[in-house]
């Protein structure tokens, strides 16, 4: 059972790559651990220094690692919507082969993409999920496409309602609301293990932009458990978790050796 998902967000150059692989070695020995990057520059490889590509790989026992590939997600999923309304709707092939081709290229295809492979590792044997994220913009844009999702297939659900009681006055059996409905349910689980089981880390270092970013990426995600982590810190003023600086963290034996344990109390393993 999905104990805790991870996700790490902030600045770009602030660590979040090098603290999700920390994190994921010290989650590997309490158990089955998956460590995704959805960040589209992609650095699990060079920081683990193992390679790791767009196939789910064993990096050690109870740890797996893949990065996802943006152009292959999208079209993935427009394929799978594509093939499911398709065999509902056979008559309106050609109309939904000019959809897909749109649907590729919509504003956030690949966050929708994104949020629909998530989805489905959250409902695998993994005990942790850990998540390298994008910069704090798109990582925003991921939630706020949530967010949108939830109310579009909503929407659809209720036209998809109406539909069904023409089709049943017709003597017609229709699936469409049926789709619509397992759509809504998938999207509205993947909101609620986030909401329950997530926790994200809004990392930064001692530079007023990173700090500011960590800052706007709590206040934005109202709901979510947000903390602020200060990676590499100095001083022991501010109100962040804190995480000391290593010289070239690089490497499965040297980023076991990165202290993380405010982390760890965090993710309470």
């Amino acid at each position: 059972m999905l104990l805790r998902v991870v996700l790490f967000g902030g600045k770009g150059g602030v660590g979040k790559s090098t603290l999700a692989c920390a994190t994921a070695l010290k989650l590997a020995k309490e158990g089955k651990t998956l460590l995704i990057s959805i960040d589209p520059a992609h650095s699990l490889s060079g920081i683990l220094q193992t390679q790791i590509g767009k196939h789910l790989s064993q990096i050690k026992e109870n740890l797996f690692a893949i990065e996802l590939l943006a152009e292959d997600l999208v079209e993935n999923y427009a394929n799978k919507v594509l093939s499911a309304l398709g065999e509902m709707l056979p008559s309106l092939k050609s109309g939904l082969e000019e959809y897909a081709k749109h649907l590729k290229h919509s504003p956030t295809a690949l966050e929708t993409a994104v949020l629909d492979r998530l989805a489905d590792y959250f409902n695998e044997d993994f005990l942790f999920v850990v998540i390298d994220s994008a910069p704090t913009g798109q990582m925003l844009r991921l939630f706020q496409t949530l967010k949108t999702v939830r109310g579009w297939f909503s929407f659809l659900e209720k036209l998809a309602k109406e539909r069904e009681k023409v089709e049943t006055f017709m003597g017609r059996e229709d699936r469409v609301l049926k789709l619509m409905k397992m759509r809504r349910e998938k999207v509205e689980r993947l909101a609620n293990i986030l909401m329950e089981k997530g926790i994200i880390f809004a990392v930064a270092n001692e530079d007023p932009l990173s700090i500011d970013e960590a800052v706007e990426l709590e206040r934005q995600l109202l709901g979510f458990k947000v903390y602020r982590v200060m990676n590499k810190y100095k001083s022991e003023g501010r109100d962040f978790l804190k995480v000391k600086h290593l010289e070239k963290p690089y490497g499965i034996e040297k980023l076991s050796l990165l202290n993380i344990e405010d982390l760890l109390r965090v993710i309470e393993v």
